[in-house]
């Protein structure tokens, strides 16, 4: 690492020039003998319920990025903070914790700061007190952040992706351009050492999010959520985390080599992220079926020649060779170079998933890098699971979520009517039984009936004898009223298992084949039994799917009304619930969930619901109309009916250019056509809006 001062007289010199210069040029002097070592807290509940911000965790990437700045990183697990124990290292970061300091924890830490070291605080939003004790990193931080001239919020700030309000043009945000909360809280500034960086808009209440201060000889830093830092592992088999470091369409890697260079007293120019890539054209879209490439373009900003590079790419998980689906070679980017090289990409099946791309470099594994980003193949499936009918297993389907994302497929538990407006954009409806009293009301029914209509789906599922909540004869009325010739009734040949999962065999039929497996699990069974006459008069066709090993009642069919007379998509009738997590068996690769994925793209309509437009009377067109209420980085925020709604503009203007046309229709009432590939929701420039003057708001 380059040196910036090279003697002790010239350092004296700067020293004495120091008060003048302050001003306009930080400081990068080092008050202390460097130790070259960074420690991190473990030991205030940093890793307790869904949090896991360890080196080795959630934090493991931030703590390669301090690596590569040459410094060794150590964590304090089994020992209270002291003075001896921090005048060891060069700066002392604690990201969130749960656990109060003691009041001698606390003096030391002011204590270490004023005789010249680093300390950054990372909080999270108001309530985030995962042991319950009544203390959360806001109110543990308070105890002791006022004597740097600085108070966590007491609030919880809304997520905010990008951040939209003020960026301070300094060290502390060099290279910084996008930088996002998940929910987090901001930060009081108390004195005129204290300053803010980067705020969160008005909207979201203002304020400071990334503070700095000044404190005697040594430096704070501050943010006010911990996800930016998250690389989305998790050492103790954490779930839930958010990978926010690896963000492409962010900077947080950056800020956080900043925020550590700002403490450590060092300039960021001196310590480049080595290797950063980006995609042409940002987002990633492809047609289900649509052979394409996708140009990635890697620079090497640091000094020396990087080579010997392998980027490999994953789907939805990285670093796991079953989600790899491909590789490329890179022999050697020289120093200040960049190069691109193409992606190959086919996909069959209409998805979203998340795309890691995992960079590295043989000769130097310190320029090792990560990001991510989303790749829409067509439009995705929405699945919609009614809850408002109180409905039976709809609180056990944990798992039934993490395997739709894991798929790609759009997935909601909804509390909302069943009418037109809210199924607008849904490819399949699952009710389970409803509890008795909550039938679907007859308008209800009618919107049903219009879904069906236009060929999407609806999967029905009953309760079996172990189950005491549903009630099957709601589900009989509604199949009544939809004009279905099916109801549901108890199992001949099963009474109780005493709520075990059940396995089901899978019959021989058109529809799903399963690899290496022909049964399934679920809970306990009712059968469905079907008018024959009246369904073949109406020219549907009955296909059973599922029975109990070695038996010929059906608990699982599907009715396909394609070609009949009602015009209706496929009906799925199930007399035993196999989206629950005891079905899953904790098990994402289990011929359950297989067979759950592939009903869902049976149900779904050759028409993607998703592009559709809304009915009348709510939003028609492929447009959306609203007041125009900010713009940030080529994308334009619509407020509809309440609804804050983001569509990217492709307008080919500099961002200063383009917040002067965004000027022209702020705070007015706009139409905003979309293109006709809704599979990209984009419009092509500021001039295709359509402003109708002032809103009044």
């Amino acid at each position: 690492m380059k040196k910036l001062f090279a003697s002790g007289t010239f350092k004296s010199v700067i020293f004495c020039l120091a008060a003048i210069a302050i001003s306009i040029a930080p400081a990068y002097s080092q008050t202390a003998v460097e130790t070259k070592a960074v420690l991190f807290d473990n030991f205030h509940l940093e890793s307790i319920g869904n949090a896991n911000w360890t080196i080795t965790g959630g934090y493991s990437d931030f703590a390669d990025s301090i690596r590569a700045m040459g410094y060794r990183v150590d964590e304090i697990k089994n020992a209270s903070v002291s003075v001896s124990l921090l005048k060891k290292y060069d700066a002392f970061v604690i990201a969130e914790p749960n656990l109060k300091f003691s009041s001698d924890e606390e003096s030391a830490i002011v204590e270490y700061v004023k005789g010249g070291g680093g300390l950054f605080l990372i909080a999270d939003h108001q309530g985030a007190d995962r042991n319950n004790d009544g203390w959360d990193a806001v109110r543990i931080f308070n105890s002791f952040s006022q004597n740097f001239g600085m108070k966590f919020a007491e609030k919880w700030i809304k997520k905010e992706m990008p951040i939209k309000g003020k960026f301070e043009q300094n060290d502390l945000t060099y290279k910084v351009k996008y930088c996002g909360t998940w929910g987090g809280t901001t930060i009081e500034l108390l004195n005129a050492q204290a300053k803010g960086h980067i705020f969160v808009s008005d909207q979201n209440g203002g304020g400071a999010y990334f503070a700095t201060s000044e404190v005697d000889k040594g430096r704070v830093a501050a943010m006010g959520d911990s996800s930016p830092f998250d690389d989305g592992t998790g050492d103790k088999g954490a779930v839930d985390l958010t990978d926010g470091y690896n963000l492409l369409d962010c900077d947080h890697r950056q800020l956080a080599v900043n925020a550590m260079c700002y403490i450590l007293k060092k300039n960021p120019a001196d310590f480049p992220i080595k290797v950063k890539f980006y995609y042409e054209g940002g987002k990633l879209n492809a047609k289900a079926g649509e052979a394409k490439e996708f140009p990635l373009t890697l620079s090497n900003q640091s000094s020396k020649d990087i080579s010997d590079i392998t980027i490999d790419f994953y789907r939805n998980r990285p670093f796991d060779e079953k989600t790899k689906f491909n590789s490329i070679k890179v022999d050697r980017i020289a120093a200040g170079e960049k190069v691109q090289v193409k992606l190959p990409f086919k996909r069959d099946e209409r998805m979203m998933f998340v795309l890691y791309t995992c960079v590295s470099c043989g000769s130097d594994k310190t320029a090792n890098i990560v990001g991510f980003n989303s790749i829409m193949i067509g439009v995705p499936i929405m699945f919609y699971v009614d809850s408002v009918h109180e409905n039976d297993y709809v609180n056990r389907i944990k798992m039934l979520k993490s395997a739709f994302e894991e798929e790609g497929i759009f997935f909601t538990r909804s509390k909302n009517p069943l009418d037109d407006y809210n199924l607008a954009k849904v490819d399949v409806v699952a009710i389970s039984a409803p509890k008795k009293g909550f039938l679907p009301k007859p308008e209800e029914i009618v919107s049903l009936m219009n879904h069906l209509k236009k060929g999407r789906g609806l999967m029905l599922i009953a309760k079996g004898p172990d189950s005491q909540w549903g009630d099957n004869e709601n589900l009989n009325e509604l199949l009544k009223g939809l004009g279905i010739p099916a109801k549901f009734v108890a199992h001949p040949e099963f009474t109780s298992n005493g709520g075990k999962a059940v396995t089901y065999e899978i019959t021989e039929n058109p529809f799903i084949k399963l690899e290496g497996g022909k049964t399934i699990q679920g809970e306990s069974p009712s059968a469905v039994e079907i008018d024959q006459n009246a369904l073949k008069a109406s020219g549907a066709q009955c296909q059973v799917m599922t029975t109990l090993p070695g038996s010929k009642v059906p608990v699982g069919v599907i009715i396909d009304y394609s070609k009949s007379n009602l015009g209706f998509g496929k009906v799925a009738l199930f007399g035993a619930f196999h989206l629950s997590d005891q079905s899953y068996q904790m098990n994402l690769e289990s011929p359950t969930n297989l067979f759950n994925m592939r009903m869902a793209r049976v149900l779904s309509p050759a028409e993607p619901a998703f592009a559709s437009t809304a009915p009348a009377g709510q939003q028609s067109g492929k447009f959306i109309r609203g007041i125009a209420k900010a713009y940030a980085n080529g994308t334009l925020f619509v407020e509809d009916f309440g609804v804050s709604k983001e569509i990217k503009i492709l307008h080919g203007l500099s961002e200063e250019k383009a917040l002067v046309e965004f000027a022209k229709i702020k705070g007015k009432l706009v139409k905003v056509n979309l293109r006709p590939d809704v599979s990209e929701p984009t419009i092509d420039s500021f001039a295709a809006i359509e402003c109708k003057g002032s809103s009044g708001k």
